[in-house]
């Protein structure tokens, strides 16, 4: 069949041809277009009509309120549940968000605990001491250190911070109080220590207390996408069955060497979180620098954090920290030490009660969820400053008003009245 030869539109400009930026196919099609809108809408009223109506819209968004809240509880994050996701009552539980949020709220909640305070007649977990024998009072250089450390610092020696040790104990006592009374309600915990030196010290106090850890990596997501980690460890309980059983056998050796490779790789990532069916009720951690992403997560999920941090850490959003030395092993093994005997004392506390005494923690909702503190959005100052200058007037007004970064929660009610007076 004979085939007509088509000549090259792109072919360089010969006799008879027109040039290159004449022909139709090269030209600038949208700076085209935009000259014939420009030449069609030549008035200032309007050019002035199409940008309302198209480039900035005429919808405004405001809230009457200092939290976010939804007005369809029942509808998950991010709009209408996804096809195959539905469990057949109208709820999304493949959404980690969604299922804390509303079918299984935490029972110890993080604004609870800024309200919270120890007993006077409180025993003491450690003392001054044991503190300066660990070495916990060394911190960082003077020239790798966060500002917002300075509350918890006593002085600068040779180039190094040293913290107040004061602080330390206090700091230490209270989260040990804390989770005492955790784990004799039932609290379930997660530790987290990636560092070298902590590695041996989380597994070890893990095992003690049958708490679920993660000492070689925190993998990403664990918290804020829960049901992918599941499936994940799902299909390693698959591949520990299947090689137990024999099913290996027929297979060939490179398939073997590649399913014992993946294996292998599933089980060191989740061998600390096998058990782990629900998100965790307390979170304790050490090093904030070490383990950022662990906070991110915490904070985007609600759940209480406890950690050891040091002079280079961002303590906003931790709700009981330890201030102190962490990079020393003797610094980190004293206090996970301490951690883990005021959890064990818990657990035993727990287990004296008859199941009849036991108390029933109701599930409700947890107001910081719904707080505008949750999201990690309104940590930059640029995006703080509208409401600053709303409610504070300006942001050095909420610096004033807050000098350690804090957003206070709402204010309750408490004003006392009664929506009917009594007929005289």
């Amino acid at each position: 069949m004979w085939m007509r030869k088509l000549n090259n539109p792109f072919k360089p400009a010969a006799k008879g041809q027109k040039p290159m930026i004449n022909r139709a196919c090269t030209r600038d099609i949208i700076k085209d277009n935009i000259e014939g809108y420009i030449r069609k809408h030549r008035t200032l009223d309007s050019m002035e009509d199409i940008v309302k109506k198209q480039l900035h819209g005429r919808m405004q968004f405001q809230f009457a309120s200092e939290h976010f809240t939804d007005a369809t509880p029942l509808m998950p994050e991010g709009g209408r549940v996804p096809r195959g996701k539905d469990s057949g009552n109208g709820h999304d539980t493949d959404n980690a968000f969604y299922v804390r949020k509303y079918l299984e709220p935490a029972k110890f909640k993080k604004l609870s605990i800024t309200g919270w305070e120890m007993p006077e007649n409180f025993t003491k977990s450690v003392t001054l001491q044991e503190l300066v024998a660990a070495g916990v009072q060394y911190g960082h250089k003077s020239s790798a250190w966060s500002p917002k450390m300075m509350k918890y610092l006593y002085a600068d020696s040779d180039g190094s911070h040293i913290f107040d040790l004061v602080q330390t104990a206090a700091g230490l006592n209270r989260a040990c109080y804390y989770v005492m009374e955790a784990a004799a309600k039932g609290a379930t915990f997660l530790m987290v220590g990636t560092k070298e030196q902590a590695r041996p010290i989380i597994r070890a106090a893990a095992e003690r207390t049958g708490a679920h850890f993660c000492d070689l990596r925190y993998v990403g997501g664990l918290l804020t996408n829960f049901e992918t980690v599941r499936t994940s460890i799902g299909l390693m309980f698959k591949l520990r069955e299947d090689k137990a059983q024999g099913a290996w056998s027929v297979l060939s050796d490179d398939q073997k060497f590649r399913f014992q490779c993946k294996l292998n790789r599933l089980t060191k990532k989740y061998q600390g979180v096998e058990q782990m069916t629900t998100l965790p009720d307390l979170v304790i951690f050490v090093d904030e620098v070490k383990e950022r992403h662990l906070i991110n997560e915490c904070t985007s999920r609600g759940i209480p954090t406890i950690g050891l941090i040091d002079s280079n850490s961002d303590p906003t959003f931790i709700d009981l920290p330890i201030p102190g030395n962490a990079s020393g092993s003797r610094s980190i093994d004293l206090v996970i030490s301490k951690l883990t005997d005021a959890i064990n004392q818990g657990q035993r506390l727990a287990g004296t009660k008859q199941p009849g005494d036991a108390e029933d923690i109701p599930k409700e909702w947890d107001p910081w969820v719904f707080s505008r503190d949750r999201l990690r959005t309104m940590r930059r100052r640029s995006k703080r400053q509208p409401w600053h200058k709303a409610i504070y007037g300006g942001y050095e007004q909420w610096k004033k008003a807050n000098p350690f970064g804090y957003i206070p929660s709402m204010s309750p009610f408490t004003t006392d009245f009664q929506w009917q007076q009594p007929a005289l």
